[in-house]
């Protein structure tokens, strides 16, 4: 399993971060849409949808509302002259505000989700099609100026969400005794969740000191601590509705590494966000 885990990454890694630097646009959206959809099947199975007609089906409603969606709005551009694109950023952060309380509140809160297959189809769309979009976008801010802005800006994230990932592990492997949150997934510790926001703050105070980024340093702290929790929680809402579904990975996409959902957890929950705070701050801090 370890050596599946490990090949399975290093072919996995090189590939995500050559769609993200060297495919054009078009490319970039194909190859993210082609791992959301995957994503999608992959949530279709936490629905109790178990025909596979039916969870193609979902698969392919989700394809023709990504479809749709790419073809009616520009993904460059200021944010708040596309308000299509706003909207459905602004669905996805009102959507994790949401999966953070049902979380929380979890076993109690699934009596008001569980058992609606559609209702859960409906929480599938809330959490892939913002997040798609939002990469979209990010990958196409100041495309016209270089081709590599965006894909920066999207490796500072999957780099905020290694970099939590890591610290998370190193510290909760060897010193996690207090369970967060067991109900929802029994591995995950507070000093683990210390270890990552420590980790970050670490990686977010050399990046400050080696780039000498501009704006106000508590920017940037704040940002990255909101993400990383944000990240957390992305997590801990896959494993919720696995756990419902009684299933230990989202699928077997990926040899050693579970699913592609299990992959992307922290992705679908920080995406939005941060598309949001890049556009809305990133003239003062870019």
């Amino acid at each position: 399993m370890f050596k599946q885990r490990v090949l399975t990454a290093l072919i996995l890694a090189p590939l995500a971060l050559w769609a993200v630097f060297y495919l054009p646009l078009a490319g970039f959206a194909a190859f993210l849409s082609l791992a959301f959809l995957l994503g999608a099947w992959e949530w279709s199975g936490f629905c109790g949808l178990d025909k596979r007609r039916i969870r193609a089906i979902y698969v392919v409603l989700t394809a023709a509302l990504m479809t749709l969606f790419y073809y009616m709005t520009p993904l460059s551009g200021e944010l708040a002259e596309n308000r299509l694109l706003f909207s459905l950023l602004l669905l996805g952060a009102a959507w994790w505000l949401l999966a953070i309380i049902l979380v929380l509140t979890f076993p109690a809160s699934q009596k008001f989700w569980a058992n609606s297959d559609w209702r859960r189809a409906l929480m599938g769309w809330c959490t892939l099609l913002p997040a798609w979009a939002a990469l979209l976008f990010i990958r196409g801010v100041n495309y016209d100026i270089s081709s590599f802005y965006g894909a920066w800006l999207i490796f500072a994230l999957l780099g905020l969400v290694w970099a939590a990932d890591i610290g998370g592990y190193i510290v909760g492997k060897p010193f996690g005794r207090t369970k967060l949150l067991p109900k929802v997934s029994p591995g995950k510790t507070l000093e683990g969740l210390l270890g990552g926001l420590a980790f970050v703050v670490l990686v977010v105070t050399g990046l400050l000191i080696w780039l000498d980024w501009p704006g106000q340093p508590y920017h940037w702290y704040v940002a990255a601590i909101l993400l990383t929790l944000l990240s957390v929680f992305g997590d801990l809402s896959e494993s919720m509705f696995k756990r419902v579904a009684g299933k230990k990975d989202s699928g077997v996409f990926l040899p050693g590494h579970g699913g592609i959902l299990d992959r992307i957890d922290s992705l679908t929950a920080t995406a939005p966000l941060y598309a949001l705070l890049l556009a809305f701050f990133g003239k003062q801090f870019l």
